[in-house]
């Protein structure tokens, strides 16, 4: 066991003091960038409890201080630059040293999805300007494994090739989107394929949106392999990662985690749901100091996890983006995807799609064998539990995701499930709609065999 994993069984007493000395660390370092020059000048910490009492980070902070603001090393330091999507605003960007890409690195391999020297890794995150894939690929190499950049959203590789690739090569990991896991599935089955049987893959390692149980449990069916996620961000790396156990744990030797309420920005009590305030202990080119994350979270830090790690472990709930209001209340993503996939898989399907018009919450879904009674039970339950007029509506396999859409090229959009609309008709027709808009899902398709492959 390295120093490094050691750190993960450490007891808090030991961790504590680390965490310590790492803040008082980073605090100077942090000093060092334009952006926290001012704010961090008389700011002092003794105890990590101090770390409450300086000023927290937004996000639009670090936009407005993008690109060079939060840099805290001189330029012949820097080794790597990444960048946010820029869904939710203006792009924020990212620095690392050579030492902060190796720590991120570490910080993968702390999943127990555990990279052997004898796998074969199909990597379907996108290699440009986001972080995913360039980290990953460095774990799997420091692990032994051998790597396919396949990449993701792109024309040189779309899923036709990736399946390609991971059937003839005999790939034993796949890292992508959730969202992907489950698209490639089906254009597996659409090119005559079974993924569950044609494929030897042992482990699929998934980060960049909320994966709650019911759609762990679905992916793992669909491919006959286990799931691991990872939880981060552009600007933090990866923070939280998978036991064993199924467990999330957070990489404290790494991070310093705070839960704060919502609206004021306060420190909650231990188990309460918030949104994270993310202290690095660890970056050097690009510190962050108390980085809020409009994510909703809960730490669990007294437990007795089988896997004999002593960090706490992260529930994560999804974004603050990922609820919806329905009357006067919000209702999450998550809290849906958990109960209706309860449903039959044939009745549910893999592709889903909701539309909150203000009459209903509309859960609209591919099914292989629609079942009215069983849509008419999942109706009520949530509808009592959560009190919110729910109406499932079944459509054929192809109306949500053409199938072709997925065996040709594959166009750059960003998953999305639900949307706001005057009435149904007003709607996205369907998730390319969602994702680029009326014209994505527009043109012929292209002619396919009999196998489902393109001419």
């Amino acid at each position: 066991m390295t120093a490094e994993d050691r750190m993960l069984y450490a007891s808090r007493q030991e961790i504590e003091a680390y965490q310590l000395e790492r803040l008082k660390q980073t605090l100077e370092r942090a000093k060092r960038a334009p952006f926290f020059a001012d704010r961090l000048a008389k700011c002092k910490v003794g105890a990590l409890a101090d770390l409450a009492k300086l000023p927290p980070t937004t996000k639009e902070d670090l936009r407005q201080a993008s690109p060079w603001g939060a840099v805290a090393v001189p330029p012949h330091e820097l080794f790597q630059y990444h960048e946010s999507f820029g869904t939710t605003g203006a792009v924020v960007s990212s620095w690392l040293t050579k030492n902060d890409f190796e720590e991120y690195a570490r910080q993968i391999n702390q999943c127990a999805l555990d990279f052997r020297d004898d796998d074969v890794l199909v990597n379907k995150f996108p290699y440009s300007i986001s972080v995913p894939a360039h980290i990953i690929k460095l774990a799997a190499q420091n692990r032994g494994a051998c790597v396919v950049n396949a990449g993701s959203l792109t024309q040189v590789c779309p899923y036709t090739r990736a399946l390609d690739l991971m059937a003839k090569l005999r790939a034993t990991v796949l890292t992508c989107l959730p969202t992907e896991a489950t698209l490639m599935s089906e254009a597996a089955v659409a090119m005559g394929m079974n993924p569950a049987k044609d494929f030897a893959l042992r482990a699929i390692g998934t980060a960049g949106e909320l994966l709650t149980n019911a759609r762990r449990r679905r992916i793992e069916q669909l491919w006959n392999c286990k799931v691991y996620n990872y939880y981060g961000t552009t600007e933090t790396g990866n923070m939280a990662s998978d036991c064993k156990a199924g467990n999330m744990h957070l990489a404290w030797d790494h991070f310093l985690f705070e839960i704060l309420d919502e609206k004021t920005l306060k420190p909650l009590p231990p188990g309460e749901i918030g949104m994270p305030a993310v202290t690095t202990i660890t970056r050097e080119a690009m510190p962050l100091i108390r980085y809020v994350i409009t994510d909703r979270v809960k730490l669990e830090t007294d437990h007795n996890c089988p896997c004999g790690r002593k960090s706490p472990i992260v529930h994560h709930y999804g974004r603050d983006a990922g609820r919806f209001p329905v009357g006067d209340r919000m209702i999450s993503m998550a809290d849906l995807e958990e109960r209706l996939f309860r449903m039959p898989p044939d009745a549910v399907g893999n592709i889903w799609m909701i539309v909150v018009t203000p009459q209903a919450v509309h859960f609209r879904v591919e099914a292989q064998r629609p079942d009215p009674a069983a849509y008419r039970k999942a109706e009520a339950e949530v509808g009592r539990e959560f009190d919110i007029p729910l109406k499932i509506d079944a459509v054929a396999p192809g109306e949500l995701f053409p199938i072709w859409w997925l065996l040709e090229p594959a166009r750059v959009g960003k998953p999305a499930y639900y949307c706001m609309a005057e009435s149904l008709d007003k709607a996205p027709r369907n998730l390319p709609e969602l994702w680029m808009g009326p014209m994505a899902a527009g043109g012929a398709p292209p002619k396919m065999s009999e196998a489902g492959k393109e001419k």
